[in-house]
């Protein structure tokens, strides 16, 4: 069995990750120099943003750090996959051996399957290492010489200097494009056609150091640009990513491949991406891969977690072609025009009846469509805007069933289950009380039907209340404004608001003044970070 097939945790006992989680210390992964006092915690500089003040606290009570301008953080295992680019199952084996922690005894076989993974893993990276080198080598000679790899390079209008940086190289026939891991360690290569070979481009067999799923090509070099702005350009091909980089625009990635792999979404969101703008290529395959990306997104960006926007470029264009025919700086006003996903979608949608308004089947076809995507739109903004758009295009609004509530993840009749309703009512009188935890709590999942309501109600009523007047915050405002509302609702939710509202003077004080450990401790049960309750790295 493979690795990849025992899971996130890689067939190690679950026992062992959390005695590990539990005995790594998170200001051990610090500098002395980076930590400064505040309080019972520290404070360090934030590396998820442009962090001029340090805005990072770093928790020796909870082994976590936490961020409340960018909302981001982690445990020690999160820290160090972050910070170094490790997988979840070697950060922890990192620690492990940090700490001294025996990794437990195992069945002989899945011991002997591990080390001769390892083993395996190692002879391949001294491998990639040695053939890139060979290949970039070769390279060097070709351009010394005007030879045809030059000639092609100064066809794309890539120079030498690029080339260089990039470490590319050339073999037979193919342009040799490394592909790094996060740390920048070559695990395979794309050979790129340099004349009419097929197929243009050939890829490194998959096995245990190559998978094409986990990689992003370009991340290395753009992993600072991403943390700076926040944001991440995914395109489809290594050389548009080498192209956009050359021209100075380098928070940019390619997928290896049209699809965005959950591996891959989650190495962006370490660092920090929080808006994705998809760039790919202008013709039908580059439309249908920019809808299945958008499919399987959506529930993160109609939840808020993540902003998602499409440059819709020309008809036989991709951003290679663009920025050597227009330049950087025109692309970056392609990039500034970039579409939000809804909009993008609908123009998608409603094209056939542009194109055929007379053609009742192509109408038709259109209303269907247009009612499946409304019912996937709870109500709010979106849906309101995607129905005035349809009303201007059909003529009236196709009739979409009320959106369906979230699927339950947990048995709330269960100990956890119990666990997380009481973590939801925590997160609700945080709302109510700190103005400062708002940010982190917008958008949170929550799993009974009560509490989401309550929390959209009283998402919607900050939104309403007017600024800060003077020494008074909006913030000081919610908790009464909560408690006039209340008598108008439905007496369950009315119920709800009032007591959450009335929670006392010194309780209301104390988290106003300091909300970090209830944020972390409601945090911890309902948002943990990863995919599983083992890996919450």
């Amino acid at each position: 069995m493979s690795q990849q097939a025992r899971g996130p945790t890689g067939g190690l006992p679950a026992e062992w990750i959390e005695n590990v989680r539990q005995r790594a210390r998170i200001t051990d992964l610090f500098g002395q120099q980076e930590l400064r006092k505040a309080g019972r915690d520290f404070l360090a500089h934030c590396p998820w943003h442009d962090d001029r003040r340090p805005s990072l606290t770093v928790s020796p009570q909870r082994n976590r750090v936490h961020c409340f301008v960018c909302r981001r953080g982690c445990d020690p295992i999160g820290w160090l996959q972050d910070r170094q680019g490790l997988t979840f199952i070697e950060a922890v084996q990192e620690l492990a051996e940090r700490y001294g922690i025996p990794r437990p005894a195992a069945d002989p076989e899945a011991e002997q399957r591990l080390e001769a993974e390892r083993r395996e893993r190692e002879h391949l990276r001294a491998q990639r290492a040695e053939q890139q080198q060979r290949f970039h080598q070769a390279l060097l000679k070709d351009l010394e010489a005007g030879g045809p790899a030059a000639a092609y390079l100064q066809a794309r209008g890539l120079t030498s200097d690029t080339a260089r940086a990039w470490g590319l190289g050339v073999a037979g026939q193919r342009l040799m494009l490394p592909l790094c891991d996060a740390q920048g360690r070559c695990c395979g290569f794309a050979g790129r056609a340099i004349g009419d070979q097929e197929p243009r481009y050939r890829n490194t067999k998959a096995d245990v150091l190559f998978r094409r799923s986990e990689l992003l090509f370009g991340l290395h070099h753009a992993a600072a640009a991403i943390r700076r702005h926040e944001a991440v350009l995914l395109v489809e091909g290594p050389l548009d990513v080498i192209q956009l980089h050359q021209g100075g625009i380098e928070n940019v990635v390619a997928a290896l491949g049209t699809a965005l792999t959950p591996e891959q979404r989650q190495r962006l969101e370490r660092l920090g991406a929080r808006r994705l703008i998809l760039a790919f290529d202008g013709d039908e395959a580059g439309r249908k891969a920019t809808a299945q990306v958008i499919q399987d997104l959506r529930p993160m960006v109609i939840a808020g977690s993540l902003e998602l926007a499409v440059l819709d470029l020309p008809a036989g264009s991709d951003p290679d072609s663009l920025v050597r025919r227009e330049g950087p700086n025109a692309f970056r006003q392609w990039i500034d025009r970039a579409s939000h996903w809804l909009h993008w979608e609908l123009e998608q949608l409603l094209e056939p009846a542009r194109a055929a308004p007379e053609d009742l089947a192509v109408l038709q076809r259109c209303e269907r469509q247009a009612a499946a995507l409304l019912a996937l739109l709870p109500i709010g903004p979106l849906r309101r805007r995607a129905e005035e758009r349809l009303q201007q295009q059909l003529g009236a609004v196709p009739r979409a069933p009320a959106p369906a509530a979230p699927t339950r993840e947990t048995d709330l009749a269960s100990p956890e289950g119990e666990a997380v309703m009481r973590a939801e009512r925590r997160a609700l009188r945080l709302f109510l009380a700190s103005p400062a935890s708002r940010p982190a709590l917008v958008g949170l999942a929550l799993q009974t039907p009560l509490h989401r309501r309550a929390l959209e109600c009283l998402q919607v009523l900050h939104q309403r209340l007017p600024e800060g007047e003077e020494t008074q915050e909006p913030g000081d405002l919610l908790p009464a404004a909560a408690l006039a509302l209340a008598p108008r609702l439905d007496p369950e939710l009315g119920g709800l608001l009032e007591e959450l509202s009335q929670c006392g003077n010194r309780v209301r004080q104390l988290l106003a003044d300091d909300p970090e450990p209830e944020l972390m401790a409601v945090l911890d049960v309902l948002e943990p970070v990863g995919s599983t309750s083992v890996d919450r790295t």
